[in-house]
């Protein structure tokens, strides 16, 4: 028996690093909503990504560094991260939060990593994954000779997927398929994305989200800038205020052709409701709650 398909799912995001999650937030947000259950894996504690105290400390003369900061430990620093790591996924209303014990920069797609993500499969038994695309990024319409940790963990939850497939003999699990993958489109080009998850009234949490990782020297005036000129420019793009962007994973297979509310919404709209569908839920803005009303 097929599920019916306002059935609520069953959701996994698997990320390389704690910050990465922010990049989908949004979207998880609006699941948790409308009753999915959504569960986040960060693959490592992000312990040498984006220590920019630590990497400022360093350009600094020998005899200027502050001891305390070169000769910090990167468990410590992997703490952190993690609090804000939990802090931030509960900005989205995602509570099931759990980090892996893997090294990152270099994260490699080892057995124990692909064997840790199984473990995690046979317990979630998730309908839907969110995650990495496992493709090496294209640059100046080059790729790169190597892989990076972002396409590593995209790379590992693949072949976790291929060991969950089929029975398991030696603890009697059964097996387990996922209907859909999603990868995340942050790292690519608007015309390579398949799907735009408006967010124009999560533009908040996005926010907030980014500003936990004071760790990674994050600050409010980033968090916005950040917000504006990537889920900003992906919502105008979109012809939305504020969007996140992701790529299928697997063909969509169904009956019959669909379109979605919000689509049809923006089809009938006239210039004047186009306009404020894109600029009254800005991130300063006092509108948001209205034009989403109107939406509704």
């Amino acid at each position: 028996m097929l599920p019916a398909g306002d059935e609520n799912l069953k959701i996994l995001v698997v990320v390389a690093h704690p910050h990465d999650v922010c990049h989908m937030g949004g979207t998880c947000a609006h699941h948790v909503d409308r009753g999915d259950s959504v569960s986040v894996v960060a693959i490592t504690g992000g312990q040498r990504t984006h220590n920019e105290e630590l990497a400022d400390e360093l350009r600094k003369p020998s005899d200027q560094r502050d001891r305390n900061v070169i000769h910090g430990s990167q468990e410590e620093y992997a703490k952190r991260k993690t609090e804000e790591f939990a802090r931030a996924c509960a900005v989205f209303g995602v509570t099931d939060v759990t980090v892996l014990p893997f090294s990152d920069h270099p994260l490699e797609a080892t057995e124990d990593v692909v064997s840790a993500l199984a473990d995690i499969l046979y317990v979630v038994r998730p309908q839907m994954i969110l995650t990495h695309a496992p493709y090496t990024l294209p640059d100046r319409r080059f790729h790169y000779a190597w892989v990076n940790d972002h396409t590593a963990a995209g790379i590992a939850v693949q072949k976790a997927l291929n060991h969950v497939s089929i029975p398991d003999t030696k603890l009697g699990r059964a097996p387990h398929r996922v209907a859909a993958i999603y990868y995340t489109g942050i790292d690519y080009g608007f015309h390579e994305v398949d799907v735009c998850i408006d967010i124009s009234d999560q533009v908040q949490k996005r926010i907030k989200a980014e500003e936990l990782f004071e760790s990674q020297g994050h600050t409010t005036e980033f968090a916005i800038k950040r917000i504006e000129s990537s889920a900003g420019f992906q919502g105008w793009k979109a012809g939305t205020g504020y969007a996140e962007t992701f790529i299928r994973g697997y063909r969509e297979i169904s009956r019959c052709l669909s379109v979605t509310k919000e689509n049809l919404l923006l089809a009938g709209s006239s210039h004047e409701e186009r306009m404020r569908w894109i600029t009254g839920e800005s991130a300063h803005g006092d509108k948001a709650e209205e034009v989403h009303r109107r939406r509704e």
